[in-house]
């Protein structure tokens, strides 16, 4: 039996719960991808792929692999995986969570609230026939009724991809766990907090089992979500994700100030306000970003000077307007180039701008929950926009994630002190947070550290650039899209007032030429992902 498919990705408090997902039939460990952002600001998360090819008693092949206590949620075929668990091996679970889960998945005389059991088996008949069509409407049948339906299936499409795709014994495998396991009196037997929670319009998870399970298990809590089918996490992610925290913090298994990030709303908010503010500034961008293109050149040489072989897969990550790509494209062997970014105008400008360029592949993500296969890219190259994101442990885990072993990171990013001059004005004039703030540096090499990529240089530049007038300056801010994203900035527009006394404020820095300095603190980052041999 081969060695199942295992992650881990790291939260970014030492001290967070372990949290292990259990995908379900059909799927694998990657359906859980868009969550990981949200979920990595509470758990360490184990990703694991099911072990299709054991005949009986998968979880014995799992547990040699799992953290020793951990909080375990399944979705379907995983559910009843994590109960067999939370069953069997109470002292290896803290807290049970199954997502669109039965006690049965096939209905019987003493369980009728499940699958009926012709339906199942002709289900298995069309496997042994053709495997592909059977997986298609699986897939179907899973969206079935889901007002976001179109949305899943986006989504589920753009998911990084199994290296070896299940084979139609694995599947039948699977299905052969269906249709025997009656976990009915394995939910009694659980001493552990439990919640359940089913899709309100689930086509394979009939409704009565939400009231079934209640009965059975009435120490649980069981949950049912309006608006979704057989994948809520995914059709209604916010809610879920709410509904799981509330219920472990009541519990008592995840403490209220378990996580160090930010709000999972106020995240969120942040990061549609940083795609919209550089989509807007898409078209003025190149002809304001002058230090952003000095510093490019710096990280371009850099890479050519570390250059130790081929580079047949290059991500530039926060790709922008495309300004670095006919460079990346230059570099040798370069086969395929991903330009990756938040900020769908950017995107569309770059496509526009670079149409003729080959090999390119445009892909809008959140560089926190990167939409590429693990072990596939060469290169990670990153000018000057990971200061935007809050989760560095979430951040420079997914570039360990994607990058082949021995693969490199070049990334510039920018420090705390950063526009120093201009929030030392604004804090003359009031109290609000008027600049971006950017991380620390000891939480940035923590957050490398954590993610087992290792660090082959890391170099501090003070970059200033000077202005005649204080509004050169505000001007260039807005017309590369760095707008004021933080909690705390002003509701409104800024007054003439406010104005003014910036401005008098801003005159302390004026430099011995009469001009304005504004300081950008630059840290250049060369990364390498250890060769598992090494």
């Amino acid at each position: 039996m081969m060695r199942p498919y295992c992650e881990r990705v790291a939260a970014f408090s030492a001290t967070a719960p372990e949290l292990v997902l259990l995908h379900g039939w059909g799927s694998d460990s990657h359906v859980w991808r868009s969550l990981l952002p949200s979920l990595r600001q509470h758990f360490h998360i184990t990703l694991i792929d099911l072990p299709l090819d054991q005949a009986e008693a998968p979880e014995t092949a799992l547990l040699p692999l799992l953290p020793a206590r951990a909080i375990y949620l399944g979705w379907s075929l995983g559910g009843m995986l994590a109960t067999r668990i939370a069953a069997r091996y109470p002292e290896r679970v803290s807290a049970l969570i199954t997502v669109a889960s039965n006690a049965c998945f096939v209905a019987s005389g003493a369980w009728p609230s499940a699958m009926p059991a012709n339906t199942f088996e002709e289900f298995a008949a069309l496997l042994e026939q053709n495997p592909a069509k059977t997986q298609r409407r699986f897939e179907l049948l899973q969206l079935h009724g889901d007002p976001q339906a179109k949305a899943i299936k986006s989504v589920l499409q753009h998911l990084p991809k199994r290296q070896t795709p299940w084979s139609q014994a694995q599947l039948a495998n699977g299905l052969a766990w269906l249709r025997e396991w009656d976990h009915r009196a394995f939910l009694k037997e659980i001493s552990r907090p439990g919640l359940h929670l089913f899709g309100e319009q689930d086509a394979l998870v009939p409704v009565a089992a939400v009231e079934a399970i209640a009965e059975i298990k009435p120490a649980h809590q069981v949950s049912t979500i309006a608006d979704c089918a057989h994948i809520p996490f995914l059709s209604q992610q916010p809610i879920f994700l709410e509904t799981v925290i509330r219920f472990l913090k009541e519990a008592g298994v995840l403490m209220a100030d378990a996580h160090a990030g930010k709000p999972l709303a106020q995240n969120r908010v942040f990061k549609r306000d940083v795609a919209r503010s550089f989509s807007r500034a898409a078209q003025s961008y190149d002809g304001l970003a002058y230090l952003q293109q000095q510093v490019e050149a710096r990280l371009l040489n850099a890479v050519n000077k570390a250059d130790a072989g081929a580079y047949n897969s290059v991500m530039d990550l926060g790709s922008g307007t495309g300004h670095a790509l006919p460079k990346l494209q230059r570099l040798s062997a370069c086969q395929r180039l991903f330009a990756v970014d938040l900020a769908e105008g950017m995107l569309r400008y770059s496509r526009d701008q670079h149409e003729d360029l080959p090999n390119v592949f445009w892909l809008g993500g959140d560089a926190e929950d990167l939409p590429i296969a693990d072990d596939s890219i060469d290169l990670v190259f990153s000018n000057f926009s990971l200061q935007w994101c809050r989760n560095l442990p979430a951040l420079y885990s997914e570039i360990a994630r994607v990058l082949k072993p021995g693969g490199k990171a070049f990334i510039t990013t920018l420090g705390p002190q950063t526009l120093f001059e201009l929030k030392a004005a604004w804090q003359q004039v009031d109290a609000l947070v008027h600049v971006n703030r950017f991380a620390e540096r000891a939480e940035l090499e923590q957050a490398v550290t954590a993610s087992g990529l290792h660090c082959d240089g890391l170099t501090e530049n003070i970059d200033v650039l000077r202005y005649e007038k204080l509004s050169e300056l505000t001007r260039e801010l807005k017309g590369i899209g760095a707008h004021n994203v933080n909690d705390g900035r002003p509701a409104g527009l800024t007054g003439r007032r406010q104005l003014r006394e910036l401005q008098d404020a801003y005159e302390q820095f004026r430099d011995e030429q009469g001009r304005l300095p504004a300081s950008y603190q630059v840290w250049s980052l060369e990364l390498n992902k250890p060769d598992v041999e090494a």
